[in-house]
């Protein structure tokens, strides 16, 4: 069972089931405005190969950018998964700047007098808490009541789609079953929700493939959830072959983790280094970066990282090698 090293585990599963066209297609179809849905041509969908998020969030937030046709002409729609404990009240100023990398990519490659494409932006809530912070630019700026109405038009304007997990209701997530399964998935860990029965729905799980099973076990996994618990959650599956190959599935990724493995002391030993190489070339190891080694426990992938960090020109450069 061939797996690339987990960088962060909400990532990687959010990526690996929304990089599916078909997935990414359930998802949007369901979560944008009805009349914008009717207008795209979902056949025309394609996943872009680039982030834009900041270096210095590269730890709680992953995005995906997909090019398509809207109404017959080219349009992006953006996805940003946001991870992080708490909100940013400035969320649409940080958006803003990816959009604003999105047409800079673009305009590199189609000179004036293109226009710029349309581009739709969501953003993905994952944390336990809901949201206090408005989804609008115009909400961060601070006009003098008198002037506002003359003073908002020379303003900039963006307002995206939020979705936060946490005030879903299971039972209400939408799209393909994989993609389903994962959004439950992205609600439940931070929840402590990950055994309960809102994950493990039979007509879900038949559904999917092995390789779809594999990278919700991996999660769940991941979570360091009582093994004696799990079992006994599995065991509750009441068709025998789903049981069978799910606990089988389980013990194999258990014991490769086994095999795999090293002591948390020789783990934050390589990150130390890592991060110690990054102090020595460019002088300081930002946060961001430091809970992005945080999150990587393949020895292997951090003594890439470790030499990485060694011939890095930036530490911009850095980043985008996480």
């Amino acid at each position: 069972m061939p797996e690339e090293p987990i960088h962060h585990p909400n990532d990687k599963l959010l990526k690996a089931t929304f990089s599916n066209p078909d997935n990414a297609r359930g998802f949007f179809e369901n979560y944008l405005p009805t009349q914008i849905s009717h207008a795209v041509d979902w056949d025309s969908l394609r996943l872009e190969s680039s982030t834009f998020v900041d270096p210095h969030f590269a730890a709680s937030e992953s995005d995906l950018l997909f090019s398509l046709k809207l109404a017959k002409t080219d349009a992006f729609l953006y996805l940003l998964f946001e991870h992080q404990s708490s909100e940013d009240p400035r969320m649409a100023l940080r958006l803003l700047s990816y959009i604003l990398r999105i047409w800079e990519r673009f305009a590199a490659t189609h000179p004036a007098p293109a226009k710029l494409p349309a581009i739709l932006p969501i953003v993905l809530a994952q944390g336990k808490r809901p949201w206090k912070t408005a989804p609008r630019l115009e909400d961060l700026i601070n006009l003098p009541a008198e002037l506002a109405d003359i003073i908002r038009p020379w303003q900039p304007t963006l307002m995206y789609r939020l979705l936060e997990l946490v005030r879903i209701p299971y039972e209400e997530l939408a799209g393909t079953p994989e993609g389903i399964l994962t959004l439950r998935a992205l609600k439940a860990e931070p929840l402590d929700e990950l055994l309960s029965d809102a994950l493990w729905e039979e007509s879900l799980l038949f559904a999917i493939s092995d390789s779809a099973l594999e990278r919700m076990l991996r999660y769940v996994l991941n979570a360091d959830l009582n093994v004696s618990l799990l079992k006994e959650r599995i065991k509750t599956i009441r068709s025998k072959s789903l049981q069978t190959r799910t606990m089988t599935l389980a013990d194999q990724l258990r014991q490769e983790g086994k095999q795999e493995g090293l002591s948390e002391g020789q783990l934050r030993a390589f990150r130390i280094a890592v991060s110690r190489a990054l102090e020595i070339r460019h002088g300081s190891c930002p946060e961001g970066i430091r809970e992005a080694l945080d999150a990587i426990e393949d020895p292997k992938r951090l003594e890439q990282l470790h030499e990485s960090a060694i011939r890095s020109e930036s530490l911009e450069a850095f980043a985008q090698k996480l």
